[in-house]
Formats: structure tokens, C-alpha cells, sequence
């Protein structure tokens, strides 16, 4: 068996994605980046057990699965986008480095939405803890060599 944690799963997507700076899907301050749409689409959707992520994935052409023990991992075949998925314990996306703040901004936008929390902000501290469906999970967004949208049950 074959463990993963989620750094590594993290670092793999990052890695398969590179680090160079693109302006992708984020061409105005309104437009929705890919990332984020995946993140809503695949990660918050697939709450809590994730078991169906693999599935919507395909939406975002990630078709071919790696697995690595507990978890699964793909990519586009242009390797800009990666999903990362451990059943009932982590759903991660990651893209490559997005310029500016917008990102952040919308993964937040995304995370509050999805939660109706009032008490999350744009400014709220990185990794944060919300309530999605009556189970608490972190959120992170990592900006380390890429972009990664994170999100996992919190013990």
C-alpha cells in the first residue's frame, strides 16, 4: 500500500502542472479561472466522500487515472490542470501560476459560496476552516510553484 500525504499529492500536481507563469483563463478581473471552476465542479461538489470527483472530472478532460494507493491522479494532457483525489479525505486542483491576486479571490469567492459563511473574508488567514454540508473541512490555497486548491476533512 502506497501512502500519499497530502503535501505529496500537492507537489505531484504542481510538478505535472510546472511553474510557469500563464495568464490561462484569467484574462479579466470576472473571468472565472479554470482552476477555480474545477475546484467548484469536482472538489465541492463531490463532498464529502469525493467519490464521484473522478467522474466530474471528466468535464475538465481529466480521463486518465494514476493510482497511487489510496489516492488517484490525473491530468489534461496538456498538463495544465491536475486533480488529486483521496476518497472521504482530500480533493486537491492544481493549475500552473496564475499572475496576480485574482485567484485567490475567486477560490475564496468559490469556498464562501459554497459554505454561506459570513465569517470568511478574502483576507480570512490560509489554510481556514469552513462547514460544507454539517462536516467541517480546511481550505487551503497554496501558490507554491503553481496554483492548488485544496480542500479536506477536517480530523
Amino acid at each position: 500500500m502506497v501512502r500519499i500525504s497530502a503535501g505529496m499529492l500537492v507537489l505531484l500536481g504542481l510538478a505535472a502542472c510546472g511553474s510557469g507563469v500563464t495568464p490561462g483563463s484569467v484574462e479579466e478581473d470576472n473571468a472565472v479561472d479554470v482552476g477555480i471552476s474545477a475546484f467548484k465542479d469536482v472538489c465541492l461538489a463531490s463532498a464529502p466522500s469525493f467519490a464521484n470527483a473522478a467522474e466530474l472530472a471528466k468535464r475538465y478532460s481529466a480521463q486518465d487515472w494514476m493510482d497511487l494507493g489510496e489516492a488517484k491522479v490525473s491530468m489534461t494532457k496538456d498538463r495544465s490542470l491536475s486533480v488529486q483525489i483521496k476518497p472521504n479525505k482530500e480533493c486537491a486542483i492544481t493549475t500552473q501560476m496564475r499572475p496576480g491576486e485574482i485567484v485567490h479571490v475567486q477560490f475564496m469567492n468559490a469556498v464562501i459560496a459554497a459554505t454561506n459563511s459570513p465569517a470568511i473574508t478574502v483576507q480570512t488567514p490560509n489554510p481556514f476552516v469552513a462547514i460544507l454540508g454539517g462536516r467541517k473541512y480546511t481550505f487551503t490555497h497554496n501558490r507554491s510553484g503553481g496554483e492548488a486548491y485544496v480542500m479536506a476533512p477536517k480530523r
